[in-house]
């Protein structure tokens, strides 16, 4: 089984994501230096006989991210459902979520509009977007989470990125904290399960949980005047199960 990225793999946050993964679970990882490779990487790794769970980012508003995810579905029916996509929003907004609220480390100096981002609620009015640059710059979802981080991260986060290559030992300004600890809090945050064992009916049901969430961000961007797009059909219908059991209620559960 293999967990497939679409980040690269020296991104500061694909970095912090594994760091304290053991061996048995590292070794599962693999990444595909953009969306854009997913299709052609997903197949490569089926053809090998593996069975593939695809992290897309999945931003709402975006009709790209949607095809390649029906391409995706497609490929997964090809080869008997051993293809299963988690929607994921996006690093940059897990990190957030992670550490946006934290007053115990100075990863943010402000939480101006963490509710925003947070809630994945429409953000083109945000008092963030000061300028053209900004309103250009934010033209996705995960790109106004960049420039969360960069108009209220620390100088540890950003520009220098300190925090992601060390602990965390500054003194009385910010609680001591291990590398080993911020990677554990930053992949919990994403609120999915790593597992070494190819359980179908876990890796199913977490498909159809994230996929849920989703769905409501598009909703809620088509609502607001953003581009306006489908929502995602899921891959493998309940119907389609081989196990009859009830989808999980939360993630590992």
């Amino acid at each position: 089984m293999k967990y497939l990225f679409e980040d690269k793999a020296d991104d500061y946050l694909s970095r912090l994501f594994r760091y304290s993964l053991p061996e048995k679970l590292h070794c599962l990882l693999e990444y595909s230096d953009g969306n854009g490779n997913l299709v052609k990487k997903s197949e490569e790794l089926l053809k090998a006989g593996e069975t593939v769970v695809v992290i897309l980012d999945t931003i709402p508003a975006n009709k790209a991210i949607r095809d390649i995810y029906i391409s995706l579905r497609r490929l997964s029916r090809q080869y008997g459902y051993r293809l299963i996509v988690w929607n994921i929003l996006c690093a940059e907004y897990y990190f957030i979520s992670c550490f946006g609220k934290d007053r115990s480390l100075r990863v943010f100096e402000s939480d101006r509009d963490f509710d925003m981002v947070a809630n994945v609620k429409p953000y083109k009015e945000s008092i963030l977007i000061q300028t053209e640059e900004d309103r250009a710059f934010s033209k996705t979802f995960e790109k106004f989470c960049k420039l969360y981080i960069m108009k209220n991260g620390g100088e540890c986060v950003y520009p220098k990125k300190i925090f992601f290559e060390d602990d965390c030992e500054c003194g009385p300004e910010c609680a001591r904290k291990s590398l080993i600890a911020k990677s554990d809090e930053y992949r919990n945050a994403y609120g999915f399960p790593l597992e070494t064992e190819n359980n179908e009916e876990v890796l199913w049901n977490v498909h159809r949980k994230l996929l849920q969430i989703t769905n409501k961000a598009i909703e809620v961007y088509n609502t607001a005047g953003y581009l306006n797009i489908k929502t995602y059909p899921e891959i493998k219908s309940m119907d389609k199960q081989t196990s009859t059991s009830k989808p999980i209620d939360s993630f590992g559960n």
